[in-house]
């Protein structure tokens, strides 16, 4: 949801400078994205490592599974 604020000049890390109304905007430079508030790239900083901490224990939680159930057995059955 972007609503309209003031124009404010932002500077990207790249030093390419445009006016934005929006909460964030993408860099045309270098494609990075430029946040209107200082606190709106924490957060989004924040959530994206809680996404990456979730992404990555569900995948272990799946592995693990798949380990258990499935190669274990199959281990167990060509033991001499």
């Amino acid at each position: 949801m972007n609503s309209t604020l003031p124009a404010k000049e932002l500077t990207c890390e790249c030093g390419n400078k445009f006016v934005s109304q929006q909460r964030s905007n993408w860099c045309r430079s270098c494609g990075k994205q430029v946040y209107y508030d200082p606190k709106d790239q924490k957060k989004a900083k924040s959530n994206q490592i809680y996404m990456t901490v979730i992404i990555a224990a569900s995948l272990g939680l799946v592995l693990y599974f798949i380990i258990e159930m499935l190669i274990t057995p199959l281990i167990n059955l060509y033991k001499p």
